[in-house]
């Protein structure tokens, strides 16, 4: 998926575009710690997803 910060012309806030999505900030710093923390819980995730593909008889 691809993410991008755009921000406002008039420097009143953000958003962060998650492919066709946007999510309004109202500044730069908010969006930035959004984003990682949705880049913390994508990695999590994908953890998670090997291991059960690792361990087929967990359901």
């Amino acid at each position: 998926m691809k993410i991008t910060i755009e921000t406002n012309e008039q420097g009143s806030g953000c958003k962060v575009w998650l492919g066709e999505t946007a999510v309004s900030f109202p500044n730069l710093e908010d969006a930035q710690t959004y984003i990682a923390q949705l880049e913390e819980r994508i990695e999590a995730a994908s953890h998670t997803f090997a291991q059960d593909a690792a361990n087929p008889e967990i359901k």
